[in-house]
């Protein structure tokens, strides 16, 4: 039998014909071939097709996957919003240096200087504009052996607030807001890649079930049919034994028993590895019992009635179809991208400034007259005098400017903005290319709907002819009017045509589940895997604005 051989549409005429011909022996609890194959089993599990999705939304690992991958892509938002967290820094040191006496004012040693400082400071990026901002606080105290300083030690401290503000380039979009949008944008396609791979995993169930339950109504149809063998080898053996007939009939019978025995064996098998499959999909990893459990499909078979409109199916799907949404989520990345890029082809264009209140303190020596003048008192002032100094304006420290710069040439902007622009005709193809690909899936699965309902009615023709040639057949051997071979020709074609009806079930069953799936997701192909994508985000550090001063002015 082929792959796809059952589904549910075993029809009840099949069903009532094999729970009316059981043979006598099941009837007095003698052991089945399936007692036999099966061996001991704990309780069934009555399983409906409603159960069976259910447990593998909840448990199949692959659907978890696609399920965690949402949560990473909220992580990468989270990850792009640190851009704007402000940032602490600080710094507590001391350092040493002894200068060379490089003129005679610093005497034949040289100068000590012993530093103590420390530096507290905030740094952010805005969220909107692009524009930073740092506050930051220093503080000193420094001795020295400079005979022509006017401070030992010297207490030193400084507040400063500066501001860098983006005019062209990156002020309507940067790295880090381009980021937030793409992360921002993949986290809708990453739940429309979770509903997707839901559709599909509800599909490959729903025909793992109908498989399941048309193997085990196959494995039926092979009892039966041994049991009709077994019969007709009885009755041969009575009349090769009454001399009716010659032993060559009894030969053809029992041999026909031993092909039909296999069959149902081959028949046992299908139906196990149907079952796993199933299992496979709605299997909790941690629940190693459940491999024991034997499942009963329970679901009755669809019932043909109205078929689909294609016309209206093509239309929604076109509407509705995750794929095809996604490829606008990543149409839109490409344009976001093309806009990021642009912006970075503009001149940087910066407006820098800042304040810088400076304050003074320590031991002050007081000079007599000359250069430089004998030390002749000391005055000494506390640090909380410097912190005064900051405040009160007395040594300000300010600018305010632009900045410019621009590349002479090609850049690298350039190329990648010219990139993009390809890439953003690729999507636009690509998703072209998917609305085609989706409206014919979806026509071919609404004919294969429709001619499969015909198949199965045909079919079931079939089946119900060749169940009353049998009969009839088997009425003339009874009175001598036929022979074993026609006997066993018919029950062969009655097995060919009940297997048939089963095979015509399965696909008319898998055809409706198809159809239904191919209306929002594309089919998941025989090997494949759910796929995962993801864009990794680029830590983007917050600069710290300094104002603006004349390279060499000694600020």
């Amino acid at each position: 039998m082929s792959a796809p051989l059952f589904n549910r549409r075993l029809v009840p005429v099949i069903l009532i014909g094999l729970l009316s011909a059981m043979p006598a022996a099941a009837q007095t609890g003698a052991p089945t071939m399936r007692t036999l194959h099966r061996g001991v089993e704990t309780a069934p599990l009555s399983l409906t097709l409603e159960d069976a999705v259910r447990r593998a939304i909840d448990n199949n690992p692959e659907l978890a996957i696609v399920r965690l991958e949402t949560e990473v892509d909220t992580a990468r938002i989270d990850q792009t919003r640190t851009a704007y967290t402000p940032v602490f820094s600080t710094t507590l040191g001391r350092s040493s240096a002894v200068t060379a006496p490089a003129n005679f004012l610093l005497g034949e040693r040289g100068v000590d200087i012993d530093d103590w400082f420390s530096s507290t400071g905030v740094r952010q990026r805005l969220p909107w504009g692009s524009g930073t901002w740092s506050l930051s606080w220093d503080t000193s105290r420094t001795a020295t052996t400079n005979p022509l300083t006017s401070y030992d030690p010297t207490l030193q401290s400084g507040f400063e607030i500066a501001f860098s503000q983006p005019l062209l380039r990156d002020r309507a979009v940067d790295s880090a807001r381009y980021q937030y949008s793409i992360a921002k944008r993949n986290l809708g396609s990453s739940d429309l890649r979770f509903r997707e791979a839901i559709v599909q995993t509800v599909a490959a169930v729903k025909q793992a079930y109908w498989t399941l339950k048309a193997a085990r109504a196959n494995v039926d149809v092979q009892e039966r049919s041994l049991e009709l063998a077994r019969e007709l080898a009885r009755e041969n053996k009575v009349r090769v034994d009454a001399g009716h007939i010659p032993p060559i009939d009894l030969v053809q019978a029992e041999a026909e028993v031993a092909q039909r025995r296999e069959n149902l064996i081959r028949a046992h098998t299908i139906s196990d590895d149907a079952e796993d499959a199933l299992r496979k999909l709605i299997v909790n990893a941690n629940d190693s019992g459940f491999w024991n459990v034997r499942i009963e499909p329970v679901e009755s078979l669809s019932v043909i009635a109205v078929l689909p409109d294609i016309e209206s199916a093509v239309a929604k799907a076109l509407d509705v179809r995750y794929d095809i949404a996604r490829a606008g989520r990543d149409l839109e990345n490409t344009q976001t991208t093309i806009e990021f890029l642009a912006n970075q082809r503009l001149p940087d264009v910066r407006l820098e400034t800042s304040y810088r209140g400076n304050g003074l303190a320590g031991t002050q020596f007081l000079r007599g007259s000359g250069f430089p003048g004998s030390v002749i008192g000391t005055r000494n002032r506390g640090f909380g005098d410097a912190l005064g100094q900051v405040f009160s304006n007395d040594y300000p420290t300010w600018s305010f400017g632009l900045t410019v710069s621009y590349p002479i040439g090609h850049s690298f902007e350039d190329a990648s903005l010219a990139r993009a622009r390809i890439e953003r005709q690729q999507t636009t193809q690509r998703i072209a290319s998917l609305r085609i690909d989706a409206a014919e899936t979806v026509r071919r699965a609404g004919r294969q709907v429709r001619s499969t309902a015909e198949r199965v009615e045909a079919a079931r023709a079939g089946a119900s002819l060749a169940q009353e040639r049998l009969d009839a057949e088997q009425r003339r051997f009874g009175v001598g009017l036929s022979t074993t071979f026609l006997v066993t020709q018919a029950q062969r074609d009655l097995l060919e045509a009940q297997v048939n009806l089963l095979q015509t079930s399965l696909d008319f069953e898998s055809a409706l589940v198809n159809f239904e799936a191919v209306q929002q997701a594309p089919p998941l192909a025989a090997g494949s895997s759910i796929g995962l994508r993801g864009a990794n985000v680029v830590l983007v550090p917050t600069t710290t604005p300094r104002g603006l001063f004349r390279p060499g002015a000694g600020f």
